[in-house]
Parts: structure tokens; sequence; C-alpha cells
């Protein structure tokens, strides 16, 4: 008996032992490098959370820290003063993920400090050694704050040596010192002679002659936002043959005629390559002259004529058709024709022809009849943001009869901009709040989880900059001007 078991054990030595079930060792999926990027450039507006992320692993830091250096923005002095120290030791790698300088929210206001102070924190000689410590430079912003700090020099390394910017932005610039600078830098480029001459007929005719070949051809997005002061023959033309490849330009505010926009469609490539024109309150810019030009513009997604015009100098109403049954009326994206002659003939041109509208702008609108913005609404399905400020059709009793028809087509615009003296008698409306930004804008907002909120304020541009409109209210992105 024994000699049968013992050849059985030997045969099998575990038959008696219990048997351990090995545990599996569960492992991270992988994920693919371009899904990180993804994902990380969704927080570049999160600096806290991309910081975070880039002490995760090695990985997350090669995607992480540029993102998270893209853009250098500046409030305060002394955060300055940390940066502009720290450029004397930046290393290699680093300097090169700075695309975005943005100085344009650098303020001194309740810190007691004089102009001269802040000239002391930033000189035009640091600011020179900065933008050259900075090679893969693609976007300079600044404001009326650091205005002072703009010199000859500093404009010619800025346009000239920083071969790879394209975008630059004044914003608010209106000393007469930043305008000296400016006319002299356009002098140093080369002149334009303009020659105006009458043919048989008396019509004018204007011709352009530049000696020089363009030397800013690299610059896409211009800003000469609210830089009133800058002169059209000797400075601004000139800035614009120099730069004839713009798909942004910003000339909101500034002292412009229908001289340059006539220089724009005959000695630049805008009328093929402009994506964005903005000439709110351009007030010596006829109506004709905007309506001819925005007609050559195959590409034009944004435009922005907001104005304070009274009714003998507004956009009149043949214009406004002549640029809404044009060819590109179909791209256009943002649309302000505030204080135009808006008419129900021009609602139906708007809702024939403007089929990829997410921001419109109709302010004074001469509609006395609420359903005619009913049915605006109810056709302008891509609509997200609109102005209806200071039309005569709505009071007080009618209002709750937009948000209605907004309800019952589930449309999917979240802010209505209307008239102060009209929300401050109405309230809240099933899921829309209102608010204001500063006491100059009031609005209803939608209530809604995931959409950016309208109330957030951004003190500067629409869309001129690299970093995205994501964090501006969609009441400034539309404008394009300050609080």
């Amino acid at each position: 008996m024994q000699s049968l078991i013992l050849p059985q054990l030997f045969a099998n030595p575990f038959a008696h032992k219990q048997i351990v079930p090995v545990k599996k060792i569960s492992t991270t999926p992988y994920i693919p490098p371009e899904i990180i990027r993804i994902i990380l450039g969704l927080l570049r507006n999160d600096k806290k959370t991309l910081a975070s992320c880039a002490l995760v692993n090695h990985t997350f830091n090669l995607y992480a820290t540029p993102i998270l250096y893209h853009t250098v923005a500046f409030t305060f002095p002394y955060t300055f003063t940390l940066f502009a120290n720290a450029t004397n030791d930046i290393k290699k790698r680093c300097s090169k993920m700075v695309r975005h300088l943005d100085l344009s929210g650098f303020s001194t206001y309740g810190l007691q400090k004089s102009s001269s102070s802040i000239q002391k924190v930033i000189t035009p000689d640091l600011l020179i050694h900065i933008l050259r410590s900075f090679p893969s430079l693609k976007a300079f912003s600044i404001s009326d704050t650091l205005e002072s700090v703009i010199t000859l020099d500093v404009l010619k390394v800025l346009f000239l040596e920083c071969k790879n910017i394209n975008t630059i932005d004044f914003c608010g610039c209106s000393s007469k010192q930043f305008g000296i600078a400016l006319e002299e830098f356009s002098g140093f480029l080369g002149r334009v002679k303009i020659i105006q001459q009458f043919d048989a007929d008396d019509e004018e005719m204007v011709t352009f002659n530049m000696d020089h070949k363009p030397l800013l051809s690299h610059v896409k997005r211009l800003s000469l936002h609210e830089c009133p002061v800058i002169s059209e023959c000797s400075t601004i033309i000139p800035l614009l043959a120099h730069t004839p490849n713009l798909t942004h330009l910003d000339l909101g505010g500034c002292s412009v005629g229908d001289l340059t926009l006539t220089f724009l469609g005959v000695g630049t490539n805008a009328p093929t390559t402009l994506s964005h024109l903005l000439l709110a309150k351009c007030k010596n810019i006829s109506s004709n002259a905007i309506a001819s030009f925005v007609f050559k513009c195959s590409q034009l997604e944004t435009l922005n004529l907001y104005g304070e015009r009274d009714i003998a100098t507004a956009i009149a109403e043949c214009d406004l058709m002549t640029i809404l049954c044009s060819p590109n009326a179909k791209n256009f994206q943002t649309l302000d024709i505030g204080s135009s002659q808006i008419t129900p003939m021009i609602l139906t041109a708007i809702k024939e022809n403007c089929s990829s509208l997410q921001n419109l702008g109709i302010s004074r609108a001469q509609i006395s009849n609420i359903s005619l913005i009913k049915d605006l609404l109810t056709a302008m399905t891509n609509l997200q943001y609109i102005d209806l400020t200071s039309i005569p059709c709505f009071n007080p009793l009618n209002t709750n009869n937009l948000f209605t028809t907004i309800k019952k087509n589930n449309h999917p615009i979240h802010t209505i901009e209307m008239s102060e003296s009209l929300l401050k008698k109405l309230c809240a409306i099933d899921g829309w709040k209102i608010n204001f930004n500063y006491g100059r804008r009031w609005y209803y907002a939608r209530e809604t989880l995931g959409l950016s909120k309208p109330e957030m304020t951004h003190c500067r541009k629409l869309d001129v900059t690299e970093s995205g409109p994501e964090s501006m209210s969609k009441i400034f992105q539309y404008y394009s001007f300050g609080v």
C-alpha cells in the first residue's frame, strides 16, 4: 500500500500543496502624446493647474511647460521686475517657449504710483533687452499705460529684428509722444506718395507710389485700436504699405477716412487676406467707401462697423445691402452694424445670407415690431450673442415673449445685450440672469454649465492675440474695446 502511494506523491509533488492565485499588476493605459497635448491645451488659461501637471512626470512636463510659458503677461510692476531680472539667466530652451509678451493689462491703479515711477520699472532699453531675449516671440501687445516706453528704437527692434512676430497690438495709445515715435518709424520704413487727380468727368482718381519693397510682410495681425493721435497719410498708410499680408486689422477709433480703405484695396493684399476687419467708431469713413471695400474682401469672417453716428452719417441701408449681399457674407461669424440704418429689409438680408453668424450687433435698429426680431432668432440657429440695445420694439411688457421663442426653439443663444434703462425694470427670466460690466454694458446671460461666463471681462482685445478668445467675455470679443 505504501509502495503505491509514494510513487504517486513523487510523480506530483504539489498535489497536497495549496495553490495561491497570482495577482495581476494593473498598468496605466497608454495615452497617445497627441491626446495629452490636446487635454493640456484646454488648460492654457489655468496656469495653476498647468503648473501642477508639469510636475506629474516627464511626459506631462514636456507638453505642459510650453503651454504654461506660451503667454507671459504682467499686471503689476513687481512681477514684471522679477521677470526682467530672470531674463539674464534664462535658459535657451525656455526662451523659445515664450510666444506672446502681453503688457496690455499692466496697470498701477490702486497702487498709488505715478507715471514717472512706472518709467523707472519699464524703460525702452529694458524692453529692447526682453524682446531680444525671446527669439521665438510671435505676439506683442501693450496698452496706454506703457505708451511712453514705445520709442523709435523699440519700434525698430519690435518690427524689424523680431522676424517671427506676426501679431502687434497697440491699444489705446493716444499720447503725442507715441504718435511722434510711430510717425518717425513710418518715415524710416519709407513714405508712400499719394497722388490725387481728376478725370474728364471730374471723378477723383487716387494713385499710390512706394519706392521701397514691403519690409513687414511677416506681420499678419495689427491693431491700432483707439489710437486717434496717429496721422492717416504719414503713419497709417505707410504702415499698411509695409504690411501687405494682414489677416487681422483693427483701426477702431482711429482718425482714418476713405483714403485708407482705398489704399487697402489697391496697395495691399487685404481683399484676399483679411479675415478680421474692425472699423468701430471710425466717423470719417463714408458709408459708400465701407461697402465698396468690404464687397471685395473674399475671406472676411469678422466685421465690426459699430459706431455712434447720427442718422445723417450712419451707414446707409443701400450700402448695408451691398455688404450683406456680397459673396463673402456667408462666411461672417461676427457682424456688428450697430447705429446703422437697420430696417426690416436688412434683417431679411441677414437671415438669407449670413447663416454662419455667431455674434450679431444691431443696436439702435429701426424695428418697431418684436416679431421681426423673434423671426430673426428663429432663422439664425448658430447665433450665440446678440446686441439689441436701444431697439424701440422692446418694452418691459413684451420682452418675455423673446425668451419664450428662444425656449420653444431650443436656441443656443446665451447672451443678449439690452439697454440699461430697460433691464433695470426687468428681472431674471426662467434660467436667465441680468448682469452688467462696470455699469456700462447690460445684458441677459443664460445660466448654463460648460460655457465661459459672459460676465467675465477682458480689458482689451478681440481675437488678436494667439492665446485665443476663450477667457474673454463674448461682449468684449464682439466689440473689441475695453471696459
